[in-house]
């Protein structure tokens, strides 16, 4: 997914900005990408093509107050489709436009269970705000950048293979692939190997893809 359980120490210091007197004024293109991602993605169709390797999930994007990171963020929660109130993983993520690209910064949730389904029904996050994120280290952002022709977003992880990952006992870095359309989503966590790049863990069958669920 956008989001993975990092295995290094977390770092909140000092990255949170006052809340008061947000005036973030969103431009196009982050209008765009903000308008594609917020919505209920589930692989369905995927699942029941090929049931013995994908599971039917969901990855929902909540968009948040603007004033919570002072710009555009979303709380994640990716659950099975039998377990949409017991998510596995959840999130805060923070998008950042410089130039052309936009940057998602990652924040771990302090005590999650507390708003988990709150991606379905936003009145259990009424009481998520900077004091129960921490965020992930920025080497492990990622990357977006926009193709006109596609008409979609191509992310990846920054580069630098810096977002170290110890699985299995091996030092591993994280090499997320991921593109985002209007109504298609695609992601692939993948675990490389330091010295020579190889898969060492994630997905062998390519990428998740997800549709986004139609509203009523």
């Amino acid at each position: 997914m956008f989001f993975v359980n990092l295995s290094f120490p977390l770092n909140s210091t000092n990255f949170f900005r006052t809340r008061k007197n947000c005036s973030y004024k969103m431009s196009y293109q982050m209008e765009k990408f903000s308008s594609y991602l917020k919505g209920d993605w589930n692989n369905r169709e995927q699942s029941l093509d090929f049931p013995a390797l994908w599971s039917h999930i969901h990855v929902c994007y909540h968009p948040l107050p603007m004033d919570l990171l002072n710009g555009p963020s979303f709380y994640v929660e990716s659950a099975y489709d039998y377990m949409l109130d017991k998510p596995y993983k959840t999130a805060v993520v923070q998008l950042v436009e410089n130039g052309e690209i936009i940057e998602m910064n990652n924040f771990r949730v302090i005590q999650p269970e507390e708003f988990w389904y709150g991606s379905h029904d936003p009145s259990l996050l009424t009481g998520l705000n900077i004091k129960r994120l921490t965020q992930l280290p920025s080497v492990c952002n990622t990357i977006f950048e926009y193709d006109a022709e596609a008409q979609l977003f191509s992310g990846f992880t920054k580069p630098g293979k810096k977002c170290i990952i110890a699985r299995n006992g091996k030092k591993t870095y994280l090499d997320s692939r991921i593109l985002l359309g209007k109504e298609f989503y695609s992601s692939w966590d993948i675990g490389r190997d330091v010295e020579n790049d190889e898969q060492l863990w994630g997905a062998t069958g390519g990428p998740f893809v997800f549709k986004k669920k139609q509203s009523n």
